[in-house]
């Protein structure tokens, strides 16, 4: 069945991130990048508000998964599967065949390049290709934040440790 992209996705998508009210005023993730930081204490805060976005996302990685594998992307020989580590990011959704043998963009243009397939189902394969599209690009800000987090807190850390020797 054919689902516009605003059905499917979900809130993160549109704006707000999961759990969080919608309206005009950013999200607190997104306030936290867009003010001025005021020591290593409004770092820490930030860090830990996208660990757990970010744990969410591993969630909604695998619920994404398990949505669509069935049905349509398994009548076309095709998964969507997260890939890459998990321990300290947000996985990245990639195309794969069944055998996983193969992944890729290629796969799904092929499948949308097939003569067979109805205009409902080419709708309902482009919208799932949106939403894995706004994911990864949702995972790559927080993964690119998070990795620097990771380097500028102990950084700061160090440099506490050194001011204290020194006093």
């Amino acid at each position: 069945m054919y689902m516009a992209i605003e059905m499917m996705a979900p809130s993160c998508y549109h704006g707000s991130a999961p759990g969080r009210s919608s309206g005009s005023a950013p999200n607190a993730y997104a306030k936290g990048l867009l003010k001025p930081f005021k020591g290593k204490g409004s770092l820490i805060r930030l860090r830990d508000e996208l660990e757990a976005e970010a744990a969410a996302m591993v969630q909604e990685a695998v619920d994404i998964e398990q949505r669509y594998n069935f049905g349509l992307l398994s009548k076309l020989g095709l998964l969507i599967r997260h890939h890459g580590e998990h321990n300290h990011r947000v996985p990245y959704l990639r195309w794969r065949d069944r055998k996983a043998k193969k992944m890729g963009n290629a796969l799904w243009e092929g499948a949308m390049a097939r003569r067979d397939l109805s205009e409902p189902m080419r709708r309902e394969l482009y919208d799932i290709e949106v939403l894995r599209c706004l994911f990864n690009a949702q995972a790559g800000v927080i993964n690119s934040e998070l990795r620097r987090l990771r380097t500028v807190i102990p950084t700061l850390e160090r440099a506490d440790q050194v001011l204290a020797k020194e006093v």
